[in-house]
């Protein structure tokens, strides 16, 4: 860090603007008073009289009765001015520029001097959903990552801080239907879910923008839990498509915006429809909100070919992870490998055949005679990072293969978890997925397990799987009821962690009925012996704290199986 009297107040200045233009702050003028006044008073040399009631009285509008320990708003405003700098430092921020941060425990600005330029280094793990124009800057802006230190890998000891506990504006809430497909067509519900999920990921590349698709649809949502719900038809022709989309209120229902467009039968018009329907609801909210116009920018970028069954078998990931089977993986495999060898560059193809290799190295699905599947999977994030390297479906799987594959890569998580955290804040999955990886395999449990409280909390139906965290913490640490109870949102039978944790909570409550169901039900995963799920909790490479409690518990259960 520099010291305040070596940064010019001109070039500070230059940064503020820009900050203030970037429309990180939001549509509050207090907050651009604000963050000039801290500059200016750091800047001429007068950071010592930077305190919450001098904030208070010369820019908060309080007067002298003011008093910090009762009224916090000073606390509030820099709490979200620290969130919107963050915001601009990952999004928007050049090399050139000085670097403005407010360290917490203090209210006076620091100043980084501008990073020299350097020659490009090879971006090995990234990818999901990618934001058009930002590719390079946030890459190399966000390489900061968590902070995470490289360690051994037996213990992992890392420090881990989640970027966004919060943000500079409020966040708009938007449930989004699966639309309704008419006409004939025999992958119609893939194409339902599929263009659902793809519209989501394009939603939630705007920050301000919290996207959810309730999985038992609207009927029990609490009003309070949702501004809007986005529904449509897709009406499926010879050589067309026509989508029509609705935006209206909840609960009111009031229409606040339609559209309906014609579109040939060709990926890439598909594909650029979904980016322009998502782009139209942005700007509509965003106009409607009084959000600058910057965070209306269109923001995110496909990578498919114009094949349309190409781009309809990558479609075909998302009903997979929606009810994953063995034989919904052994076809999207099969499509998968097809796909990427008739177009190499499909970089979205890349990163969804690299999660069927996870899930056949995680799950033993659909094993191949003499495959290694983790190399396969890391040569897939590969070919996904190089053609797709800010898309998020990348970024998720090079998350998970990061931190699950055997040679794990600890900087590389940290990479990949900022970047999604930078990019989606407000994405439940993307919330659950670095939370879960953090508490689960670092044994970050209070940071990790407060982003999946995040993602729960943002998701009126959440899937099972949000629950999945919170019932390991409680195996380790909870009483036999407590374990009871932490399972009983987990109600997937494709599970194998959810069938696990089941079966050790039906054996700590002395319940042998359920643990032979539950038995039954991991033996149809290729499960079948009790040395298969000691192997299988060792191969998953948890922290060693949750892997020790998990082997102990399934060797008591072991001794209390009704059968073998």
């Amino acid at each position: 860090m520099n010291p305040a009297g070596k940064t010019p107040l001109s070039e500070a200045n230059i940064t503020i603007e820009k900050v203030i233009e970037s429309g990180v702050l939001g549509s509050s003028e207090r907050r651009a008073t604000l963050l000039k006044y801290l500059v200016d008073k750091e800047i001429s040399g007068r950071g010592e009289e930077i305190k919450a009631f001098s904030i208070a009285l010369d820019v908060l509008g309080r007067d002298a009765s003011f008093d910090p320990n009762t009224d916090s708003i000073v606390r509030s405003e820099m709490g979200r001015l620290r969130d919107a700098l963050r915001l601009y430092k990952a999004e928007y921020a050049e090399p050139k520029d000085v670097c403005v941060e407010i360290p917490k425990g203090t209210y006076r600005p620091v100043f980084s001097a501008p990073v020299p330029d350097s020659p490009p280094s090879p971006v090995r793990f990234l990818r999901p959903a990618a934001i058009s124009g930002l590719v390079l800057g946030i890459v190399l802006l966000v390489m900061v990552g968590f902070g995470l230190r490289p360690a051994e890998q037996e213990t992992r000891e890392q420090t881990f801080t989640p970027m966004y506990s919060g943000l500079p504006y409020e966040v708009v809430r938007i449930a989004v239907s699966i639309p309704e497909v008419h006409g004939e067509h025999p992958s119609a519900k893939k194409i339902a879910i599929g263009l659902n999920a793809e519209l989501i990921m394009d939603l939630s590349a705007y920050p301000w923008l919290s996207i959810i698709s309730p999985v038992g649809g609207f009927a029990d949502i609490d009003p309070g839990d949702v501004d809007y719900v986005l529904d449509g038809d897709i009406f499926w022709g010879d050589d067309t498509l026509e989508s029509q989309t609705r935006l209206v209120t909840y609960p009111q229902e009031e229409l606040v915006w339609t559209n309906s467009q014609t579109v040939a039968l060709n990926a890439t018009a598909v594909r650029d429809t979904i980016v322009d329907i998502a782009s139209l609801i942005a700007f509509k909210l965003a106009s409607t909100g009084g959000l600058a116009p910057e965070l209306a920018k269109v923001k995110n970028a496909h990578n498919s070919p114009e094949n349309l069954d190409a781009y309809l078998c990558y479609l075909g990931v998302h009903l997979y992870l929606s009810a994953p089977t063995d034989e919904k993986h052994l076809e999207l495999r099969n499509c998968l490998l097809q796909a990427v060898e008739d177009f190499p560059d499909f970089g979205d193809g890349w990163a969804a055949l690299a999660m069927l290799h996870i899930d056949e190295a995680r799950f033993n699905s659909n094993p191949r005679a003499g495959a290694k599947p983790w190399e396969d999977a890391d040569m897939a994030v590969q070919k996904s990072l190089e053609h797709a390297p800010l898309r998020m479906p990348t970024l998720n799987v090079a998350l998970i293969n990061s931190i699950e594959a055997p040679n794990s890569d600890l900087d590389e998580f940290n990479r990949v978890s900022d970047l999604l955290l930078n990019l989606f804040p407000k994405h439940p999955s993307t919330l659950y997925n670095v939370g879960s990886r953090a508490a689960e395999f670092l044994g970050h449990w209070v940071d990790g397990l407060a982003l999946v409280d995040q993602a729960i909390d943002l998701s009126p139906a959440p899937p099972s799987t949000f629950y999945l965290t919170r019932a390991y913490k409680v195996a380790m640490d909870g009483s036999d009821e407590e374990a009871l109870a932490s399972v009983h949102p987990l109600v997937s039978s494709a599970s194998v962690s959810q069938l696990i944790l089941n079966y050790l909570a039906a054996a700590r409550n002395n319940l042998p009925g359920a643990m032979q169901s539950y038995q039954a039900s991991l033996q149809d995963r290729g499960l079948t012996t009790h040395e298969d799920l000691m192997a299988h909790v060792k191969d998953r490479r948890y922290d060693k704290k949750l892997e020790a409690a998990l082997l102990e518990q399934l060797e008591l259960a072991n001794a209390k199986a009704p059968s073998q």
